[in-house]
């Protein structure tokens, strides 16, 4: 089975001022865009170009001030200065990203795309009214939002930021998706364990942000889509779209 959302309306920034590539700009793969990553950050200074489509974005909360995008080499996360992306750029829109005067940034091993750093971080967020810069929507475009299934045990740092489906699991523990920070109040970015019938474990990160932070996780097996995060070392999934099916009601 294939997930596929098809884009309509949103996205039109026809009659805004944006970046124009010049005659040298080359498209390239989400994959060697990545390639270009040697160090803890790189700033791109030619035109660089990707055809992309919208793989995650903030429509539940799940992604904060980021978009996911991905092509059929791969996925990259881009990190936004803006809240309520999903209105301009929904699920399975098709994008033209131009990179030239963006950064890539090592973060843990994962490669993440945003502006230049000014600090301590590998790369900041692209602000709010440059966006349009950097990403124009594309009418008629031929990217499809498809997920690939995956077992546990066949994630690699390849599907990094790829939107995946993991089938026949179940979650190990019960209670909330996210916890509760007891001074607070507030929904807390929480890992939950899920398990499939080999018995291989995956992380599941929830932000306190998500709309159903709340909500009690899923109870027997079922499947569930998102994104592959990862992180020194450790892989976990991002819930996208809220996105989970065949548990018990």
């Amino acid at each position: 089975m294939f997930v596929s959302l098809l884009w309509a309306g949103s996205c039109d920034k026809a009659d805004e001022p944006g970046y124009m590539p010049g005659p040298d700009a080359v498209f390239m793969s989400i994959a060697h865009l990545k390639s270009l990553c040697t160090k803890a950050s790189v700033t791109l200074t030619r035109d660089i170009r990707l055809r992309c489509v919208v793989t995650a974005n903030d429509h539940y909360g799940e992604f904060d001030r980021t978009l996911v995008v991905a092509d059929a080499s791969g996925g990259i996360e881009v990190a936004v200065d803006a809240a309520d992306l999903y209105r301009d750029y929904p699920l399975g829109a098709n994008l033209t990203l131009y990179c030239n005067g963006l950064a890539l940034g090592d973060y843990g091993g994962k490669i993440q795309l945003g502006a230049p750093p000014r600090g301590d971080y590998a790369v900041d967020r692209i602000p709010a009214r440059e966006l349009s810069h950097y990403l124009r929507c594309n009418d008629g475009g031929t990217l499809q939002r498809d997920f690939v299934r995956r077992s546990i045990s066949e994630i690699s740092l390849r599907d990094v930021d790829t939107y995946v489906r993991f089938d026949q699991v179940r979650f190990t523990t019960q209670g909330t998706w996210c916890d509760i920070d007891p001074l607070s109040g507030k929904r807390l970015t929480t890992e939950r364990t899920i398990v499939d019938s080999t018995g291989a474990t995956f992380r599941v990160r929830t932000l306190g942000s998500a709309q159903y932070a709340g909500e009690p996780l899923p109870k027997g097996k079922g499947s569930l889509c998102g994104i592959v995060d990862y992180f020194n070392g450790e892989f976990a999934l991002r819930v996208t779209n809220y996105e989970f099916f065949g548990f018990t009601p």
